[in-house]
């Protein structure tokens, strides 16, 4: 349904349709096509497939399964090995993935608590996986999110509180050790810390990003922070690595107020502001901070940040418990240049449920911008999501309603994480947790094209109902794409085998 203003405002509109009267610019509302997923017989053990049966019960186009473990390995919880679990033992669940030179690192996933530490596989030969060791995650954290420095051989693990998940507590009255640790992998077999970066003693961390010096963290190393804030660590003597600048959302520290964009929900409630996931690019920051937004921040000076840009929705969206934003991954057309697009994901289980977004940063390459001489604008060119979700805004009651099944939200809806092809920045991969991996054509940007799917078995644990696919990744060498499942599914491997689009995309509005 199309928004139309009048002299009322907006009568009704879908979310994406409003959006585009809130910009005052034509967005496109993508939907991607509807999947008929394969049915697992009621006698069938989904967490003990062969590799021909996960094939089977996938629902494929344009990719190929190469590989698929389980990681049905010691390390897991009491829980995944079927101690008290009705239906007996799952496998691992992950979150984040990276593979360079043949080895994957591996963070485990927590919800359902499958596993609370980081592994480390062979991966050279994808159906002939072979687990090589393991980091536990420090008492009472999990952790879930880790980046890699191929040519250091250095694995950054970020550790954050989950004293009550986490089997392994902190000795009693003793505090978790939450922060950001980095281990020598130059032998993947002996992994050995090398050093430790705290946030505060049961502090919340979260995604992180590095270069080859720097690491970027969302860690609430302060208690003075509300949530989880930039922490810059240089790295470079990796045994004396040290915080040497920090920045957050004003208002996250204590004193300090909230501008009225991100104090209060459409609901009236405390939004989340917190430090979600970022991405490093040619001295840029590209952040996902919860119901902040996109945030763009300048680190040619690493010890002082310096706020570019922002898109902030919320409201009039709402962001749910956990708040909106994910990932705001930037669309690198030429190397050492400045992107003109960002794809931005929502993580929202709320109504409506998080949706996809291609905006326009290319006002962000005008010197006038970094000299600060004027805001600089971040426009909406269209929105990507699932056919069967339904939302229109009630301009009334000033707030979104949903079909009967998504008024509480549903995960099978909201996207997770997207990742851009090494071949063609065209080409973008997004898990969709129930909605697989979804691959779509953005050389327009204005009306990206679905283009592929792969939909695994649904991995289900008691309470949950959906698929929970979760991180992708592109192995540099040989392409492949390597999918985590956070139910206990472990790893697939997957080759694309579709059209590879050959024009870069439009670059935006400017």
């Amino acid at each position: 349904m199309l928004g139309r203003r009048h002299a009322g405002g907006i009568r009704w509109a879908s979310a994406a349709s409003l959006l585009w009267a809130l910009a005052g610019a034509a967005s496109a509302q993508v939907l991607a096509p509807k999947v008929d997923t394969v049915d697992i017989p009621p006698n069938v053990d989904v967490f003990n497939l062969s590799f021909e049966q996960v094939k089977a019960y996938s629902s494929i186009k344009n990719f190929a399964l190469v590989g698929h473990s389980y990681f049905k390995i010691p390390e897991r919880t009491a829980w995944a090995k079927g101690f008290g679990r009705p239906g007996g033992e799952v496998g691992a669940g992950f979150n984040t993935v990276r593979v360079y030179d043949g080895i994957a690192y591996l963070a485990g996933h927590t919800s359902p608590a499958t596993l609370y530490a980081v592994v480390i596989a062979d991966v050279r030969d994808p159906r002939n996986i072979k687990v090589l060791s393991t980091i536990p995650c420090n008492p009472g954290t999990r952790c879930n999110y880790l980046r890699v420095n191929r040519q250091k051989k250095i694995l950054i693990v970020a550790h954050d509180y989950d004293a009550r998940g986490n089997p392994d507590k902190p000795y009693e009255g003793a505090q978790t050790k939450s922060g950001v640790s980095f281990h020598d992998v130059s032998d993947p077999s002996k992994p050995r810390e090398l050093a430790f970066v705290p946030a505060i003693p049961d502090g919340k961390t979260h995604g992180l990003d590095a270069d080859d010096r720097y690491v970027y963290a969302c860690s609430q190393n302060s208690p003075e922070l509300s949530r989880e804030g930039l922490q810059i660590i240089d790295y470079s003597n990796p045994a004396a690595a040290r915080e040497i600048g920090t920045w957050h959302v004003p208002g996250q520290r204590k004193g300090e107020q909230f501008s009225p964009l991100n104090r209060n929900g459409p609901d009236g409630k405390p939004q989340v502001i917190a430090c979600h996931e970022i991405v490093a690019y040619n001295d840029r920051l590209y952040l996902a901070w919860r119901d902040a937004g996109m945030l763009v921040l300048d680190i040619k000076d690493r010890t002082a940040p310096r706020l570019l840009a922002t898109y902030d929705y919320v409201p009039p969206f709402h962001g749910g418990n956990l708040g909106a934003a994910h990932t705001s991954a930037p669309v690198v057309m030429r190397q050492g240049e400045h992107p003109d697009l960002v794809i931005h994901t929502d993580e929202i289980f709320d109504c409506p449920p998080g949706f996809g977004r291609i905006l326009d940063v290319s006002d962000l390459k005008n010197p006038e911008v970094v000299r600060g001489e004027r805001p600089a604008n971040v426009e909406l060119l269209s929105t990507f999501r699932v056919p069967h979700v339904s939302d229109v805004f009630d301009a009334q009651q000033r707030r979104f309603i949903c079909d009967g099944g998504m008024a509480g939200g549903r995960s099978a809806a909201t996207t997770h994480l997207p990742w851009i092809d090494q071949r063609s920045p065209s080409l973008v991969y997004v898990t969709w947790y129930d909605e697989g991996v979804r691959v779509m054509d953005i050389s327009n940007p204005f009306a990206p094209t679905f283009i592929g799917h792969f939909l695994s078995p649904r991995f289900t644990a008691p309470g949950r109902t959906d698929r929970h696919t979760r991180d992708i990744f592109q192995d540099p060498d040989t392409g492949l794409l390597h999918v985590t499942d956070g139910n206990g599914g472990g790893l697939m491997v997957l080759r694309y085998t579709g059209p590879i689009p050959d024009r870069l995309p439009i670059p935006g509005g400017r």
